[in-house]
Protein backbone atom coordinates (compact mmCIF):
# COMPACT_ATOMS: atom_id res chain seq x y z
CA UNK A 1 0.00 0.00 0.00
CA UNK A 2 1.23 3.48 -0.86
CA UNK A 3 0.26 6.95 0.29
CA UNK A 4 -0.36 9.40 -2.56
CA UNK A 5 1.63 7.12 -4.87
CA UNK A 6 4.73 7.14 -2.64
CA UNK A 7 5.78 4.21 -0.49
CA UNK A 8 5.38 5.05 3.20
CA UNK A 9 8.95 3.94 3.83
CA UNK A 10 10.23 7.08 2.15
CA UNK A 11 8.37 9.20 4.70
CA UNK A 12 10.14 7.19 7.39
CA UNK A 13 13.42 7.96 5.61
CA UNK A 14 12.53 11.67 5.71
CA UNK A 15 11.74 11.57 9.44
CA UNK A 16 15.00 9.77 10.22
CA UNK A 17 16.86 12.29 8.07
CA UNK A 18 15.45 15.14 10.17
CA UNK A 19 16.23 13.36 13.46
CA UNK A 20 19.82 12.65 12.48
CA UNK A 21 20.29 16.22 11.27
CA UNK A 22 19.10 17.52 14.63
CA UNK A 23 21.06 15.23 16.93
CA UNK A 24 24.34 15.42 15.04
CA UNK A 25 23.92 19.08 14.17
CA UNK A 26 23.72 19.64 17.91
CA UNK A 27 26.55 17.24 18.80
CA UNK A 28 28.97 18.37 16.09
CA UNK A 29 28.30 22.05 16.72
CA UNK A 30 30.67 21.50 19.63
CA UNK A 31 33.49 22.36 17.23
CA UNK A 32 32.03 25.87 16.88
CA UNK A 33 31.64 26.19 20.66
CA UNK A 34 35.18 24.83 21.24
CA UNK A 35 37.08 28.10 21.63
CA UNK A 36 34.37 29.79 23.70
CA UNK A 37 34.09 26.86 26.11
CA UNK A 38 37.86 26.60 26.38
CA UNK A 39 38.13 30.30 27.22
CA UNK A 40 35.17 30.22 29.62
CA UNK A 41 36.70 27.44 31.74
CA UNK A 42 40.35 28.33 31.05
CA UNK A 43 40.98 24.73 29.96
CA UNK A 44 43.53 23.10 27.65
CA UNK A 45 42.65 21.58 24.29
CA UNK A 46 42.86 18.06 25.70
CA UNK A 47 40.34 18.85 28.44
CA UNK A 48 38.01 20.69 26.09
CA UNK A 49 38.17 18.02 23.37
CA UNK A 50 37.49 15.39 26.03
CA UNK A 51 34.04 16.89 26.62
CA UNK A 52 33.06 15.99 23.08
CA UNK A 53 34.87 12.65 23.20
CA UNK A 54 33.20 11.48 26.41
CA UNK A 55 29.82 12.60 25.08
CA UNK A 56 30.33 10.58 21.90
CA UNK A 57 31.45 7.54 23.88
CA UNK A 58 28.27 7.74 25.95
CA UNK A 59 25.87 8.02 23.03
CA UNK A 60 27.44 5.16 21.14
CA UNK A 61 27.51 2.98 24.28
CA UNK A 62 23.84 3.79 24.94
CA UNK A 63 23.09 2.56 21.42
CA UNK A 64 23.40 -1.05 22.59
CA UNK A 65 20.51 -0.61 25.01
CA UNK A 66 18.42 1.78 22.93
CA UNK A 67 18.70 -0.46 19.89
CA UNK A 68 17.57 -3.51 21.86
CA UNK A 69 14.80 -1.48 23.50
CA UNK A 70 13.44 -0.25 20.18
CA UNK A 71 13.60 -3.82 18.81
CA UNK A 72 11.14 -4.86 21.52
CA UNK A 73 9.04 -1.72 22.00
CA UNK A 74 8.12 1.50 20.20
CA UNK A 75 10.75 3.35 18.22
CA UNK A 76 8.67 6.51 18.64
CA UNK A 77 8.83 6.37 22.42
CA UNK A 78 12.56 5.64 22.52
CA UNK A 79 13.54 8.37 20.06
CA UNK A 80 11.09 10.85 21.62
CA UNK A 81 12.71 10.33 25.03
CA UNK A 82 16.10 10.90 23.42
CA UNK A 83 15.01 14.23 21.94
CA UNK A 84 13.76 15.43 25.33
CA UNK A 85 17.05 14.53 27.03
CA UNK A 86 19.12 16.13 24.26
CA UNK A 87 17.16 19.37 24.54
CA UNK A 88 17.56 19.38 28.32
CA UNK A 89 21.28 18.76 27.93
CA UNK A 90 21.77 21.94 25.91
CA UNK A 91 19.50 23.96 28.17
CA UNK A 92 21.09 22.92 31.47
CA UNK A 93 24.64 23.18 30.09
CA UNK A 94 24.00 26.80 29.16
CA UNK A 95 22.94 27.53 32.75
CA UNK A 96 25.96 25.80 34.35
CA UNK A 97 28.78 27.77 32.74
CA UNK A 98 30.32 28.73 36.10
CA UNK A 99 31.42 25.17 36.93
CA UNK A 100 33.33 22.85 34.61
CA UNK A 101 32.31 19.79 36.63
CA UNK A 102 28.60 20.62 36.45
CA UNK A 103 28.89 21.51 32.77
CA UNK A 104 30.56 18.17 32.08
CA UNK A 105 27.81 16.34 33.93
CA UNK A 106 24.98 18.09 32.11
CA UNK A 107 26.47 18.09 28.62
CA UNK A 108 28.17 14.70 28.53
CA UNK A 109 25.44 12.73 30.28
CA UNK A 110 22.26 14.32 28.93
CA UNK A 111 23.48 15.00 25.40
CA UNK A 112 25.13 11.57 25.31
CA UNK A 113 21.94 9.83 26.44
CA UNK A 114 19.80 11.90 24.09
CA UNK A 115 21.80 11.17 20.95
CA UNK A 116 22.19 7.52 21.97
CA UNK A 117 18.45 6.99 22.32
CA UNK A 118 17.79 8.41 18.85
CA UNK A 119 20.64 7.28 16.60
CA UNK A 120 20.63 3.47 16.56
CA UNK A 121 16.82 3.01 16.77
CA UNK A 122 16.33 5.44 13.87
CA UNK A 123 19.04 3.91 11.67
CA UNK A 124 17.96 0.30 12.30
CA UNK A 125 14.36 1.23 11.41
CA UNK A 126 15.41 2.06 7.85
CA UNK A 127 16.96 -1.39 7.38
CA UNK A 128 13.59 -3.01 8.12
CA UNK A 129 11.63 -0.84 5.70
CA UNK A 130 13.94 -1.58 2.74
CA UNK A 131 15.79 -4.58 1.32
CA UNK A 132 16.23 -4.03 -2.43
CA UNK A 133 16.98 -0.31 -2.03
CA UNK A 134 18.54 -0.56 1.41
CA UNK A 135 21.83 1.22 0.62
CA UNK A 136 20.02 4.07 -1.15
CA UNK A 137 17.50 4.52 1.66
CA UNK A 138 20.27 4.37 4.27
CA UNK A 139 22.27 6.93 2.35
CA UNK A 140 19.37 9.40 2.14
CA UNK A 141 18.45 8.99 5.80
CA UNK A 142 22.03 9.16 7.01
CA UNK A 143 22.62 12.24 4.88
CA UNK A 144 20.85 13.96 7.76
CA UNK A 145 24.05 13.55 9.73
CA UNK A 146 25.93 15.40 7.01
CA UNK A 147 23.30 18.12 6.87
CA UNK A 148 23.52 18.55 10.62
CA UNK A 149 27.31 18.66 10.47
CA UNK A 150 27.01 21.46 7.91
CA UNK A 151 24.22 23.52 9.43
CA UNK A 152 24.89 22.97 13.14
CA UNK A 153 28.33 24.60 13.43
CA UNK A 154 27.53 27.34 10.91
CA UNK A 155 24.33 28.40 12.64
CA UNK A 156 26.09 28.31 16.01
CA UNK A 157 28.85 30.52 14.63
CA UNK A 158 26.36 33.00 13.20
CA UNK A 159 24.35 33.17 16.41
CA UNK A 160 27.46 33.70 18.51
CA UNK A 161 28.21 36.84 16.52
CA UNK A 162 25.19 38.40 18.21
CA UNK A 163 24.63 36.31 21.36
CA UNK A 164 26.71 34.52 23.96
CA UNK A 165 27.46 30.82 23.57
CA UNK A 166 25.06 30.18 26.47
CA UNK A 167 22.13 31.85 24.68
CA UNK A 168 23.05 30.02 21.47
CA UNK A 169 22.77 26.71 23.32
CA UNK A 170 19.34 27.71 24.61
CA UNK A 171 18.18 28.44 21.06
CA UNK A 172 19.41 25.01 20.06
CA UNK A 173 17.51 23.41 22.95
CA UNK A 174 14.23 24.90 21.75
CA UNK A 175 14.77 23.95 18.10
CA UNK A 176 15.69 20.37 19.03
CA UNK A 177 12.55 19.90 21.10
CA UNK A 178 10.19 21.44 18.53
CA UNK A 179 11.42 19.71 15.38
CA UNK A 180 12.68 16.52 16.98
CA UNK A 181 9.47 15.48 18.71
CA UNK A 182 7.48 16.04 15.52
CA UNK A 183 9.84 13.78 13.55
CA UNK A 184 10.02 11.10 16.25
CA UNK A 185 6.24 10.76 16.48
CA UNK A 186 6.00 10.01 12.75
CA UNK A 187 8.20 6.90 12.92
CA UNK A 188 7.02 3.29 12.68
CA UNK A 189 9.39 0.45 13.51
CA UNK A 190 8.39 -1.99 10.77
CA UNK A 191 6.29 -1.88 7.58
CA UNK A 192 4.25 -4.81 8.94
CA UNK A 193 2.76 -2.45 11.55
CA UNK A 194 0.89 -0.74 8.69
CA UNK A 195 0.20 -3.88 6.67
CA UNK A 196 3.03 -3.14 4.24
CA UNK A 197 6.03 -5.03 2.88
CA UNK A 198 9.64 -3.94 2.63
CA UNK A 199 10.25 -1.64 -0.37
CA UNK A 200 6.46 -1.47 -0.87
CA UNK A 201 6.56 -4.40 -3.29
CA UNK A 202 3.87 -6.96 -2.54
CA UNK A 203 5.44 -9.68 -4.68
CA UNK A 204 8.38 -9.62 -2.35
CA UNK A 205 6.29 -10.43 0.69
CA UNK A 206 8.27 -13.63 1.24
CA UNK A 207 11.50 -11.68 1.13
CA UNK A 208 10.18 -9.15 3.61
CA UNK A 209 9.04 -11.91 5.96
CA UNK A 210 12.46 -13.56 5.73
CA UNK A 211 14.19 -10.35 6.66
CA UNK A 212 11.75 -9.60 9.48
CA UNK A 213 11.90 -13.05 11.02
CA UNK A 214 15.44 -14.19 10.13
CA UNK A 215 18.79 -13.18 11.44
CA UNK A 216 20.87 -13.45 14.57
CA UNK A 217 20.23 -12.25 18.08
CA UNK A 218 22.91 -9.97 19.53
CA UNK A 219 24.36 -12.77 21.64
CA UNK A 220 24.64 -15.03 18.60
CA UNK A 221 26.19 -12.32 16.45
CA UNK A 222 28.73 -11.47 19.16
CA UNK A 223 29.94 -15.09 19.08
CA UNK A 224 30.92 -14.83 15.42
CA UNK A 225 34.38 -13.90 14.24
CA UNK A 226 32.79 -11.67 11.61
CA UNK A 227 31.17 -9.44 14.22
CA UNK A 228 34.48 -8.60 15.88
CA UNK A 229 36.33 -7.98 12.64
CA UNK A 230 33.53 -5.63 11.61
CA UNK A 231 33.70 -3.96 15.03
CA UNK A 232 37.42 -3.36 14.47
CA UNK A 233 36.75 -2.03 10.96
CA UNK A 234 34.24 0.52 12.21
CA UNK A 235 36.58 1.56 15.05
CA UNK A 236 39.61 2.17 12.84
CA UNK A 237 37.52 3.76 10.11
CA UNK A 238 35.96 6.28 12.50
CA UNK A 239 39.09 7.66 14.18
CA UNK A 240 39.95 10.10 11.41
CA UNK A 241 36.42 11.50 11.18
CA UNK A 242 36.29 12.53 14.82
CA UNK A 243 39.81 13.88 14.72
CA UNK A 244 38.85 16.12 11.81
CA UNK A 245 35.50 17.23 13.22
CA UNK A 246 36.98 18.31 16.55
CA UNK A 247 40.33 19.65 15.44
CA UNK A 248 40.07 21.02 11.91
CA UNK A 249 38.75 24.29 13.39
CA UNK A 250 41.74 24.93 15.70
CA UNK A 251 44.07 23.44 13.04
CA UNK A 252 42.86 26.00 10.52
CA UNK A 253 43.16 28.86 13.01
CA UNK A 254 46.73 27.74 13.70
CA UNK A 255 47.42 28.36 9.99
CA UNK A 256 46.05 31.87 10.35
CA UNK A 257 42.54 31.34 8.97
CA UNK A 258 39.67 33.33 10.44
CA UNK A 259 37.09 31.89 12.81
CA UNK A 260 34.48 32.07 10.03
CA UNK A 261 36.67 30.11 7.62
CA UNK A 262 37.54 27.58 10.31
CA UNK A 263 33.86 26.98 11.11
CA UNK A 264 33.10 26.70 7.39
CA UNK A 265 35.56 23.83 7.11
CA UNK A 266 33.48 21.84 9.60
CA UNK A 267 30.46 22.63 7.46
CA UNK A 268 32.25 21.48 4.31
CA UNK A 269 32.86 18.09 5.91
CA UNK A 270 29.09 18.07 6.34
CA UNK A 271 28.52 18.98 2.69
CA UNK A 272 30.78 16.13 1.66
CA UNK A 273 28.91 13.81 4.01
CA UNK A 274 25.60 14.71 2.39
CA UNK A 275 26.89 14.14 -1.14
CA UNK A 276 28.67 10.95 -0.13
CA UNK A 277 25.65 9.42 1.52
CA UNK A 278 23.22 10.39 -1.21
CA UNK A 279 25.39 9.42 -4.18
CA UNK A 280 27.69 6.75 -2.84
CA UNK A 281 24.88 4.82 -1.17
CA UNK A 282 23.24 4.31 -4.57
CA UNK A 283 26.52 3.08 -6.03
CA UNK A 284 26.64 0.56 -3.20
CA UNK A 285 23.27 -0.83 -4.36
CA UNK A 286 24.66 -1.32 -7.87
CA UNK A 287 28.14 -2.75 -7.33
CA UNK A 288 27.76 -4.24 -3.87
CA UNK A 289 27.87 -2.53 -0.50
CA UNK A 290 30.78 -4.60 0.80
CA UNK A 291 33.09 -4.12 -2.16
CA UNK A 292 32.43 -0.41 -2.29
CA UNK A 293 33.00 -0.06 1.46
CA UNK A 294 36.53 -1.42 1.06
CA UNK A 295 37.37 1.07 -1.69
CA UNK A 296 36.00 4.01 0.29
CA UNK A 297 37.94 3.01 3.39
CA UNK A 298 41.20 2.88 1.44
CA UNK A 299 40.42 6.33 0.03
CA UNK A 300 40.31 7.72 3.59
CA UNK A 301 44.01 6.93 3.98
CA UNK A 302 44.80 8.70 0.71
CA UNK A 303 42.83 11.74 1.86
CA UNK A 304 44.72 11.87 5.17
CA UNK A 305 47.90 12.17 3.09
CA UNK A 306 46.24 15.11 1.30
CA UNK A 307 45.41 16.70 4.66
CA UNK A 308 49.05 16.48 5.76
CA UNK A 309 50.15 18.71 2.85
CA UNK A 310 47.06 20.96 2.57
CA UNK A 311 47.67 24.60 3.40
CA UNK A 312 45.35 27.59 3.35
CA UNK A 313 41.59 27.68 3.04
CA UNK A 314 41.35 26.25 -0.49
CA UNK A 315 43.54 23.24 0.24
CA UNK A 316 41.75 22.46 3.49
CA UNK A 317 38.35 23.00 1.86
CA UNK A 318 39.13 20.41 -0.86
CA UNK A 319 40.25 17.97 1.82
CA UNK A 320 37.15 18.62 3.95
CA UNK A 321 34.75 17.99 1.04
CA UNK A 322 36.41 14.80 -0.15
CA UNK A 323 37.03 13.45 3.34
CA UNK A 324 33.44 14.13 4.32
CA UNK A 325 32.18 12.38 1.19
CA UNK A 326 34.26 9.25 1.75
CA UNK A 327 33.24 9.07 5.41
CA UNK A 328 29.62 9.65 4.47
CA UNK A 329 29.72 6.74 2.05
CA UNK A 330 31.25 4.45 4.67
CA UNK A 331 28.68 5.40 7.30
CA UNK A 332 25.82 4.84 4.84
CA UNK A 333 27.14 1.37 4.01
CA UNK A 334 27.86 0.10 7.54
CA UNK A 335 24.18 -0.67 8.39
CA UNK A 336 23.53 -2.25 4.99
CA UNK A 337 26.54 -4.55 5.32
CA UNK A 338 25.55 -5.44 8.89
CA UNK A 339 22.00 -6.28 7.80
CA UNK A 340 23.28 -8.51 4.99
CA UNK A 341 25.52 -10.41 7.40
CA UNK A 342 23.37 -10.60 10.54
CA UNK A 343 19.76 -10.12 9.33
CA UNK A 344 17.27 -7.57 10.71
CA UNK A 345 15.57 -9.45 13.53
CA UNK A 346 17.77 -7.86 16.23
CA UNK A 347 19.55 -5.33 14.06
CA UNK A 348 18.97 -2.46 16.49
CA UNK A 349 20.85 -4.24 19.26
CA UNK A 350 23.57 -5.44 16.87
CA UNK A 351 24.15 -1.99 15.39
CA UNK A 352 24.17 -0.53 18.87
CA UNK A 353 26.90 -2.96 19.92
CA UNK A 354 28.91 -2.33 16.75
CA UNK A 355 28.65 1.43 17.17
CA UNK A 356 30.40 1.24 20.54
CA UNK A 357 33.45 1.11 18.29
CA UNK A 358 32.58 4.59 17.03
CA UNK A 359 32.36 5.90 20.59
CA UNK A 360 35.78 4.50 21.43
CA UNK A 361 37.10 6.01 18.20
CA UNK A 362 35.68 9.38 19.23
CA UNK A 363 37.78 9.27 22.39
CA UNK A 364 40.87 8.17 20.47
CA UNK A 365 40.40 10.61 17.61
CA UNK A 366 39.33 13.64 19.60
CA UNK A 367 41.20 13.44 22.89
CA UNK A 368 44.42 11.85 21.66
CA UNK A 369 44.84 14.48 18.96
CA UNK A 370 44.34 17.19 21.58
CA UNK A 371 46.90 15.55 23.86
CA UNK A 372 49.45 15.22 21.07
CA UNK A 373 48.99 18.88 20.21
CA UNK A 374 49.44 19.93 23.82
CA UNK A 375 52.69 17.92 23.89
CA UNK A 376 54.16 18.74 20.47
CA UNK A 377 52.14 21.78 19.28
CA UNK A 378 51.52 19.98 15.99
CA UNK A 379 48.83 17.78 14.43
CA UNK A 380 51.24 15.89 12.14
CA UNK A 381 51.38 12.71 14.22
CA UNK A 382 47.59 12.69 14.62
CA UNK A 383 47.00 12.95 10.88
CA UNK A 384 49.47 10.11 10.24
CA UNK A 385 47.65 8.02 12.84
CA UNK A 386 44.30 8.66 11.14
CA UNK A 387 45.69 7.49 7.78
CA UNK A 388 47.17 4.32 9.23
CA UNK A 389 43.89 3.51 10.99
CA UNK A 390 41.98 3.87 7.70
CA UNK A 391 44.20 1.22 6.12
CA UNK A 392 43.67 -1.07 9.11
CA UNK A 393 39.91 -0.58 8.69
CA UNK A 394 40.03 -1.78 5.08
CA UNK A 395 41.94 -4.88 6.15
CA UNK A 396 39.42 -5.59 8.91
CA UNK A 397 36.48 -5.35 6.47
CA UNK A 398 38.12 -7.92 4.22
CA UNK A 399 38.79 -10.20 7.18
CA UNK A 400 35.15 -9.89 8.27
CA UNK A 401 33.99 -10.93 4.81
CA UNK A 402 36.24 -13.99 4.87
CA UNK A 403 35.08 -15.04 8.32
CA UNK A 404 32.80 -18.09 8.29
CA UNK A 405 30.25 -16.76 10.80
CA UNK A 406 31.23 -19.41 13.40
CA UNK A 407 28.40 -21.74 12.40
CA UNK A 408 25.57 -19.20 12.63
CA UNK A 409 23.46 -18.25 9.64
CA UNK A 410 23.88 -14.75 8.21
CA UNK A 411 22.02 -13.06 5.39
CA UNK A 412 23.45 -11.37 2.33
CA UNK A 413 21.45 -9.25 -0.10
CA UNK A 414 22.42 -10.20 -3.65
CA UNK A 415 20.72 -8.30 -6.48
CA UNK A 416 17.66 -7.64 -4.40
CA UNK A 417 17.23 -11.17 -3.01
CA UNK A 418 18.20 -12.50 0.42
CA UNK A 419 20.38 -15.58 0.27
CA UNK A 420 21.24 -17.54 3.44
CA UNK A 421 24.97 -17.89 3.91
CA UNK A 422 26.53 -20.58 6.05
Amino acid sequence: MKSNGLFRGWYIVGAVHVLLALIFGAAYSFGAFFSSIQANFDAGRFSTASIFSVTALIYYAVGVFSGALSDRSSVRVVTGAGIVLLSLGFLLSSLLSSSLVLFLGAFCVLVGLGVGLVYVPAVSTIQRWFVVRRSSASGIALAGTGLGTLVGPMVAGLLMRHFSWQVTMQVYAGAIALLGLAAAMSLRGRPEELGLHADGIAVRAGLADLQAQGGLALGEAALTVRFWWFFAAIFFGSIGLFLALVHINPYAQQQGLSMTQANLLIGLIGVGNILGRLVLGRIGDKIGALRFLVWLTVSLAVLCALWSVAYGFVGLAVFALLFGAANGGCIALYPAVAASWFGTKSLGAILGALYIAVGIAAVAGGSLAGLLFDLYESYTLSIMLAGACALLSAVAVLMADRADGSGHRAFRAVRGRAVPRQ
